[in-house]
């Protein structure tokens, strides 16, 4: 089951890093439509097509082509915005929080003591604990 979750979750993971999105998929038809216009006004191949709407020659087909304006926006993968970013503000005023108390040094004891409780046979090697002086 876990195995499943987590294809799915990089499944899902891949398809948000090339920027896709479930509106996408939905716009295929219109892709298939607006390419078979394309075909029967044009004569424009798949590979014609693809250029002039996501390749080099789009700016120019959009300028030539303003009558299709309506069905270039209901193609796939047209992003005009997809960068969105958040961002989250805290703001307080710090005369209004109490000040930390604090112990002072001279009122703290210490409570770190250090007793050797085993020996090795290797007394003089350069692996020894540190020793209280």
């Amino acid at each position: 089951m876990s195995k499943l979750v987590t294809s799915i979750l990089s499944i899902m993971l891949l398809i948000q890093s090339f920027n896709l999105s479930f509106g996408d998929f939905l716009h295929f038809e219109d892709l298939v439509n607006h390419y078979e216009y394309h075909q029967e006004t044009f004569g424009d191949d798949v590979f014609s097509f693809l250029n002039k709407h996501y390749g080099e020659l789009k700016a120019e087909h959009n300028l030539e082509h303003q009558e299709e304006r309506e069905d270039h926006e209901k193609l796939p993968f047209e992003h005009q915005h997809s960068c969105v970013h958040s961002v989250v503000a805290f703001l307080t005023d710090f005369e209004l929080l109490p000040e930390p108390k604090s112990i002072p040094s001279d009122q703290t004891t210490s409570n770190f003591a250090y007793r050797d409780s085993y020996s090795f046979s290797l007394a003089n090697s350069i692996f020894q604990p540190p020793k209280n002086v």
